[in-house]
């Protein structure tokens, strides 16, 4: 009997976190996962996904997955895998690859009696979040509030906070984070619970009267790039001056005004 309750408790400190999986919260489009040695399926809203999933969406096709608290949304043509889910007793680890294609999330903050650790890689950077909303496509960071640290594949790094982009380039070093827009505000926050994350997918009901007035322009990271082409991407390593950081900081705040004709408020899809 002695014998028997070793070993259980010796089993139990191998094992300090448990299994947990991923879900899909949104479908739209063609949308595919695939489990480690097993045929590519349809996702569907509702379905849970382990460690080693591959996730992969088509053209004009999205997905929305949550992960332990936080929600990533997975943009069209972007292939990503799940490399790591735990757990326990401290807090929540977890570990994304970015293949291709871009992906937007929503992290839970850490607390005082839980910590979130969530990092996504990819070949040529690595975002650690500290809890906040960001879209990153593998190489360019846009913060939308919070605080993440991008790392390059030698391991140079910096800290970009809210409304700031920053580019990990082609070249040995990370571009000095440039504010392009105001920080949003924070949507899931430390001590929410489950309610804050169900909020995210709920439909607006419909209003009767008068059509409200169309919704501000979205200042995403493809808008960034496009609208201020190479000036905020690193090319061989050489960061943005600070004049052209000026500049941009002064063409962010043309494109908002021009774009609304009331108070400037933007949000990201």
């Amino acid at each position: 009997m002695r014998f028997i309750v070793v070993l259980i408790v010796f089993a139990a400190l191998l094992m300090p976190a448990w299994a947990d999986t991923a879900v899909f919260r949104e479908v739209k489009g063609k949308v595919e996962y695939q489990t480690q040695g097993d045929e590519w399926l349809p996702a569907k809203v509702g379905v849970e996904v382990p460690v080693g999933t591959a996730i992969s969406t088509g053209f004009k096709s999205t997905a929305a997955v949550e992960i332990l608290g936080s929600v990533v949304f997975v943009k069209p043509l972007t292939r990503m895998v799940i490399d790591d889910l735990a757990r326990n007793s401290t807090g929540t680890k977890t570990s994304l690859t970015l293949l291709a294609g871009k992906v937007k999330a929503e992290v839970k903050p850490s607390s005082a009696t839980s910590e979130t650790t969530f990092n996504v890689k990819s070949p040529t950077a690595t975002a650690s979040v500290r809890g906040t909303g960001f879209e990153f496509d593998g190489q360019n960071l846009l913060v939308n509030h919070g605080d993440v640290k991008l790392a390059n594949r030698f391991n140079i790094s910096r800290s970009v906070q809210g409304g700031e982009f920053s580019s990990a380039g082609r070249g040995a070093s990370v571009s000095a984070p440039v504010p392009v827009k105001p920080a949003d505000k924070q949507v899931i926050t430390a001590g929410g619970g489950q309610e804050e994350v169900d909020a995210m997918f709920q439909e607006t009901p419909a209003t009767v009267g008068p059509a409200a007035p169309p919704p501000p322009p979205t200042i995403d990271l493809s808008t960034v790039i496009q609208t201020y082409g190479n000036q905020l991407i690193l090319v061989n390593g050489v960061t943005s001056t600070s004049e052209v950081q000026k500049e941009v900081q002064q063409a962010t705040q043309a494109v908002q005004a021009a774009n609304s004709t009331t108070t400037v408020s933007v949000s990201v899809q």
